[in-house]
């Protein structure tokens, strides 16, 4: 065992020892400023990144504070890690816009850096209106794009600039509703500032959170969510939670336009009309923000007059554009790691365990001729899943089962062979939520779901999530399939299974997929999915 648990290496590199007593400890600590990046075996991997040391400064934290935590870990630290430290940390406060939604000011307070930024060329327009000393007149129009260009080259941007006030709404949280006393510490957090995400785990409440918002600013809201399911969700916990006039809410159609409350998808703000855009809107709403599509960066980046929040449980992504969230919609404001909730009782304990099966010679000789682009479908696919599904149920009689998978043709197999309900996103509105609704109030206690099932569905008491297969190495999808079991089942364990196929590169995209997780404590245990 190593004396200390924390090595620091080249590059802002972080290897915790967990084999050290203190890991955790020092895990909980780093989450404040780096990203977990792999877990190998013994070793934990995190590094130590712009965004993530520029969220610290936002919340508070100093250079002098993120080394005094790295020293306590790890002991000393080379001068060149304290030195690249303090620099991006510094940059934190070094661009300020200030102004009206229409007359902004960027305020430069780091004189040497605005010459280094002068020499980009697409910044020569952002320069060229110079007011005051280090003071430039900004194009309102650029807001967003000024950010998302300035966070490129390294320089975060402080949005102090006022925004829009959207048109007053009657509207007043329920007071029959209590929110956890976390849940209020993140509305207070979101309210203290014009902009931000809060990450917090699925089935902790982060809807809630995203209402009690709209009930605090009483202005017009614009809510947009990764699907038509989660859409209604929101259009439901509106009108549950606040005495809002349900006449008020409504889903967004182009036959009935816009209400004062409106819930729109990402797909439909892709194509949505300007009337949409150009409505007198206060706060905008973003739910499951690590998934804006690409296109709708673009409409964020003209939405930058309004108040906006995200709303994440992983706030990571396998395209690298996490920076245009942190541009756009803001730097995180708050967030409370998995595992603190788990042990103060506000979400369920899961355990998470990685069966592995094997194929059979055919299907390894398959595998083997195959390309390797076919390599993915074939290992997920492999026949012995389904007989693990079937010992699984028995293992978990009297448990409500969600199994989950990446290949409808593997979830109509399996429907076959258990004869247990199958949803995609084929079947239709009315029976789909005629299938949530069994599984949710017990009549049925098994439910096979594709890929729709990933993220914003309400099925508070399922404790047993079986995944078939999955999206390759995505964090973001393994830690929200998890989120599917964490509601709170009056103390009793969940059970997350991730089934994969030896000897293929199933087994290393896992690894991938489990990285996110391990970052917030779980520990998954093996087991030969021939032995269950």
């Amino acid at each position: 065992m190593s004396a200390v648990p924390l090595a620091v290496l080249a590059h802002g590199q972080l290897l915790i020892d967990t084999d050290h007593p203190h890991a955790r400890d020092c895990i909980d600590a780093l989450q404040g400023f780096s990203r977990v990046t792999a877990y190998t075996g013994r070793y934990v991997r995190a590094r130590l990144e712009r965004t993530s040391l520029w969220n610290a400064a936002a919340n508070g934290m100093t250079a002098v504070d993120v080394c005094t935590a790295l020293q306590q870990y790890a002991g000393a630290l080379e001068p060149t890690i304290e030195r690249t430290i303090r620099t991006l940390m510094e940059r934190w406060g070094a661009l300020v816009l200030t102004g009206t939604a229409d007359a902004l000011i960027l305020a430069v307070h780091d004189p040497l850096g605005a010459l280094v930024l002068l020499h980009d060329a697409r910044l020569h327009a952002v320069f060229a209106h110079q007011v005051g000393e280090n003071r430039y007149h900004i194009d309102a129009q650029q807001r967003g794009l000024i950010k998302q260009v300035l966070v490129k080259r390294g320089w975060p941007v402080i949005d102090n600039a006022q925004t829009r006030a959207g048109n007053a709404l009657a509207i007043a949280w329920n007071d029959s509703i209590t929110l956890y006393p976390y849940q209020q510490q993140a509305v207070d957090a979101a309210c203290a500032t014009t902009h931000g995400v809060i990450v917090l785990p699925p089935g902790s409440g982060k809807t809630y959170i995203g209402v009690a918002l709209i009930a605090a600013l009483q202005q017009h809201a614009l809510i947009i969510t990764s699907s038509r399911a989660a859409a209604q969700q929101w259009h439901d916990s509106v009108t549950r939670a606040t005495t809002v006039d349900p006449t008020a809410v409504g889903i967004y159609r182009r036959q009935t336009g816009v209400t004062s409350i409106t819930v729109t998808t990402y797909q439909q703000l892709i194509h949505a009309p300007q009337s949409l855009l150009d409505a007198a809107w206060g706060v905008i709403i973003y739910d499951e923000v690590h998934t804006l599509p690409a296109p709708v960066f673009r409409t964020t980046a003209a939405l930058q007059s309004r108040r906006r929040y995200g709303l994440s449980a992983t706030l990571v992504r396998e395209d690298d554009n996490i920076t245009d969230v942190y541009s756009l919609v803001g730097p995180q404001r708050y967030a409370v790691p998995w595992r603190t909730l788990e042990q103060a009782g506000y979400i369920a304990p899961v355990q998470c365990v990685s069966v592995t099966v094997d194929h059979t010679p055919a299907e390894r000789a398959t595998y083997l001729a195959a390309f390797p682009r076919q390599y993915g479908r074939i290992a997920a696919m492999a026949s012995a899943k389904l007989t693990v599904v079937e010992r699984l149920a028995q293992l978990h009689a009297d448990a409500s089962i969600l199994v989950i998978g990446q290949y409808i043709e593997q979830l109509q197999q399996c429907a076959a062979l258990t004869g247990w309900p199958l949803l995609t996103g084929n079947t239709p509105e009315d029976e789909r939520q005629a299938l949530y609704e069994a599984f949710r109030t017990g009549q049925a206690a098994r439910l096979i779901v594709s890929k729709v099932g990933n993220q914003a569905i309400d099925l508070p008491n399922a404790t047993v999530l079986i995944q078939l297969s999955g999206a390759f190495g995505s964090r973001q999808e393994e830690a929200q399939r998890l989120g599917r079991v964490l509601r709170v089942h009056h103390g009793n364990e969940a059970f997350f299974y991730a089934l994969m196929t030896t000897h293929t590169r199933e087994i290393q995209d896992n690894w991938q997929r489990q990285r996110f997780l391990v970052a917030q404590g779980y520990r998954y245990t093996m087991q030969d999915g021939a032995t269950l």
